[in-house]
């Protein structure tokens, strides 16, 4: 009953907080039977409700012992089907309690339910794949063991790859592997248990590696991002995809990392001083305060008619923004700054953070206007038009701040052209120098790929 009731309110308020939540791959997932969704962990709370929101099933899921951190608390969490983990860092002297938790885990995937495990154990919004624990096939192959290989237990690993993991209004893609059928494994388990545990536990790494944007090496993060900012548009454009698809924009930053790599391997020289650089020219951009995208030469030029409709949207706007601004400004930064409060540094915590404290001060902050607009008397059909008109503008306000923001860009970029041009030249003449070494790359990485596979 209260996971029914909650749980639209969960995918309202992940709805409300991002912008876009694309799915890919739901056809992989079983719609009957027992079954662990297996998924990375960037993004402590939120991580949970993507998945499930994405996978159509209803979840139980394993969450740190640290959680259940009063009787209340851990009522609700039980109530709704969250099972305690009790970790070495967390609760060395409690590990015994475990024992419970495979019981329970093992009784919901003998009623053919669904569980949710976070592998790595930890969560973090670095773009790595952290060591994976041998929770999940443990508990799947120790419940088919115990009804004699007959469950039918598939673990489907489940990417989720954020577009700014803490940043309102920010995008999301959850992308679904292919299934670890535990039947499979039968054979290996009843000869050596621990070692068929271990084989599941690498083919479900390598699928969260193939499922995620993640680097093989925290030291690339930086240079994964710098070369997105560079170089995804014109990949995108020259590989022919689709700028709106989250599915392509998850193939070219894939493809940017498996590159990446291989020169690394390969070219490691060349790669050093590629990477020297392209942060460099970053660094350049950071003092300068201006985006990359201004010294693309594959940019369109902007015509007339496309700067005097700016400028329309801009003046006709400037009331609807104000308007908004009004409504929803004190609930929106407040909860930003207190979400920053209550994290105390751990940036993974951020985002789930902001929506819980959001959707509490927004309902206070709704209700009490609804009150004060009611107090009027102009009658109940316009305080319900009133109140319709709170989300919309304050995605219309948020919507137009930003592209405020970027006619702003526009100006201080003119306004560099016109006081630094010598420096702006040099700067465009270094990303050239970039995008025309990285064309090369492309054009050798993508022989090399090809004669490997006619091979």
């Amino acid at each position: 009953m209260l996971y029914h009731l909650l749980r639209p309110i969960a995918i309202t308020g992940i709805n409300l907080f991002y912008n876009s939540i694309s799915v890919e791959h739901q056809e992989r997932i079983p719609k009957k039977g027992p079954v662990i969704f297996a998924a990375n962990h960037p993004n402590t709370m939120m991580d949970p409700l993507i998945v499930a929101a994405s996978c159509g099933r209803r979840v139980s899921f394993l969450a740190r012992s640290t959680l259940f951190f009063n009787s209340f608390t851990s009522w609700i969490m039980r109530t709704v089907g969250i099972i305690p983990v009790y970790r070495k860092i967390d609760a060395e002297d409690d590990m015994q309690k475990n024992k419970d938790m495979f019981i329970a885990t093992y009784h919901h995937l003998e009623r053919n339910h669904g569980l949710l495990i976070f592998p790595e154990g930890i969560s973090t919004p670095e773009r790595i794949i952290h060591k994976i624990k041998t929770g999940a096939a443990r508990i799947g192959l120790g419940a088919e063991d115990k009804n004699d290989f007959l469950l039918n237990v598939q673990i489907i690993p489940a990417g989720i790859n954020y577009s700014a993991s803490t940043k309102f209004r920010s995008d999301v893609h959850c992308k679904f592997g292919r299934p670890i059928k535990l039947i499979d494994f039968k054979e290996k388990y009843q000869k050596d248990n621990w070692l068929a545990v271990e084989e599941v536990t690498n083919q479900l790494r390598e699928a969260l590696e193939k499922l995620t944007t993640t680097v093989s090496d925290q030291a690339d993060e930086n240079i994964v991002k710098s070369l997105e900012t560079i170089y995804k548009k014109e990949l995108t454009v020259d590989l022919g995809m689709d700028k709106k698809s989250k599915s392509d924009d998850f193939k070219i930053s894939k493809g940017i990392i498996r590159a990446l790599d291989w020169f690394s391997k390969n070219k490691p020289k060349w790669t050093l001083e590629m990477k020297s650089s392209i942060l460099q020219y970053i660094n350049m951009l950071d003092k300068l305060n201006i985006r990359d995208e201004f010294l693309s030469t594959s940019q369109s030029k902007v015509t007339i008619y496309r700067r005097i409709q700016s400028w329309l949207f801009l003046i006709i706007g400037f009331p609807l923004f104000v308007y908004g601004f009004i409504i929803n400004y004190l609930p929106y930064k407040i909860s930003g700054h207190l979400a920053v409060w209550a994290v105390k540094g751990h940036v993974a915590d951020i985002s789930s953070k902001k929506m819980l404290i959001g959707l509490g001060l927004f309902v206070f902050w709704y209700s009490f206007l609804i009150l004060l607009f009611h107090s009027l008397e102009l009658g109940s059909i316009w305080t319900i038009l009133f109140f319709l008109t709170f989300i919309p503008t304050g995605n219309f306000s948020l919507y137009y701040f930003r592209k405020a923001k970027n006619y702003q860009q526009h100006i201080r970029f003119l306004k560099i052209f016109y006081q630094k041009r010598i420096l702006l030249y040099q700067l465009i003449e270094k990303r050239l120098s970039i995008i025309n070494e990285l064309n090369k790359a492309k054009d050798d990485y993508f022989t090399q790929l090809n004669n490997s596979n006619n091979n």
